[in-house]
């Protein structure tokens, strides 16, 4: 019965070091630049492909002229 526990006790402790180390080099890989810029050209990329349809013909040729500012009120 004790070799029974002993077992189970050690394969306890390697299943709780294995979690905590690959936690940690999740958190590490996560918090990387190399993940940062990995994650930006994604949806950079992602933007890229949708965004030529998104917007096509839905530009105007001309716009209003800009609308003038009020007068203010306050004297410097």
């Amino acid at each position: 019965m004790q070799k029974i526990i002993n077992i189970l006790s050690i394969l306890s402790f390697l299943l709780i070091s294995s979690s905590l180390v690959g936690t940690a080099i999740a958190y590490r890989y996560l918090t990387s630049p190399k993940f940062e810029q990995y994650l930006k050209n994604k949806i950079m990329g992602n933007i890229e492909n949708a965004l030529p349809g998104a917007i096509k013909g839905n530009i105007p040729k001309f716009t209003a002229p800009p609308s003038p500012l009020p007068k203010s009120s306050i004297s410097l």
